[in-house]
């Protein structure tokens, strides 16, 4: 193995898919090892590690000096069980084997605004206390209070909102193959976030010193665009009415300005 390798950072992340895979490429001079119940990697400073947190079996790692851990979980299937299991049993049982085997000093939960409902309403801060509005974003809360309750350090909690690729629209996909069947909005505007930029925030958290000791919540969402407005910049010369029926309903929105100010963006 090379010399270089074998002294770079170690970065643990479990539950390593797409999110984890840009990471890597964001932290290059770092030595990623990505733990998963199915995916392979496939990048110069990663390694993959197989291990199904739900066979019983423990954790086992051949690297121990791992200072950095991010989690990034989901839903074993859409219905509660497949909540409860993806997010509340699969973090009991993986804060008892990173309790058990490593002594990390960082912890970033990837977690998500669902936790708070249309009853929280506009331009929603960090100090707002969520009051989740189905079964999923009741589980997902839960599931924060499980890993802020076990770690042996205070995590960052990034609530993300509906995570999008630049290069792969979903809006675009539905045009292209539209078939004459209108779709049918269930709010006006979107919230989202950028994949890439959930990325950066973390890989700046774990290399950048002087971000290293922040910690707590931090909404990753921007401005709400209307879904009007987002088929106009791409479809200029199309009817928005044509493939869409239109929500006046607007639901919450989220004010960003604390992660603005943290640097975590870069």
């Amino acid at each position: 193995m090379h010399f270089r390798y074998i002294y770079m950072k170690k970065i643990l992340i479990i539950g390593y898919g797409d999110i984890g895979h840009r990471i890597s490429q964001s932290l290059l001079d770092h030595r990623i090892i990505g733990v998963s119940r199915s995916n392979t990697i496939k990048h110069s400073n990663s390694e993959w590690h197989h291990w199904d947190w739900f066979s019983g079996r423990p954790l086992a790692l051949s690297s121990k000096d791992i200072r950095s851990v991010v989690v990034i979980l989901k839903p074993t299937s859409f219905d509660i069980q497949g909540y409860q299991a993806g997010y509340l049993e699969a973090a009991n049982t993986i804060m008892t084997n990173l309790n058990e085997s490593l002594d990390y000093e960082q912890l970033v939960v990837v977690s998500s605004t669902r936790v708070y409902g249309d009853e929280n309403g506009r331009n929603i801060t960090e100090t707002v206390l969520p009051h989740p509005e189905n079964f999923r974003g009741h589980t997902i809360l839960e599931y924060e209070q499980i890993m802020c309750a076990k770690s042996k350090v205070e995590p960052l909690i990034l609530r993300a909102s509906g995570l999008y690729d630049s290069h792969r629209k979903w809006m675009e996909n539905f045009i292209q193959t539209f078939d004459g069947q209108q779709h049918h909005l269930t709010s006006n505007e979107s919230n989202r976030f950028n994949r890439d930029v959930l990325a950066t925030i973390i890989a700046n958290y774990i290399s950048i010193k002087k971000l290293s000791k922040l910690s707590g919540v931090f909404i990753c969402s921007e401005p709400p665009k209307s879904f009007a407005q987002i088929f106009l910049e791409h479809y200029p010369n199309k009817k928005f009415e044509d493939f869409f029926i239109a929500s006046d309903r607007s639901g919450k929105s989220f004010d960003y300005r604390q992660l603005l100010a943290s640097n975590l963006m870069g």
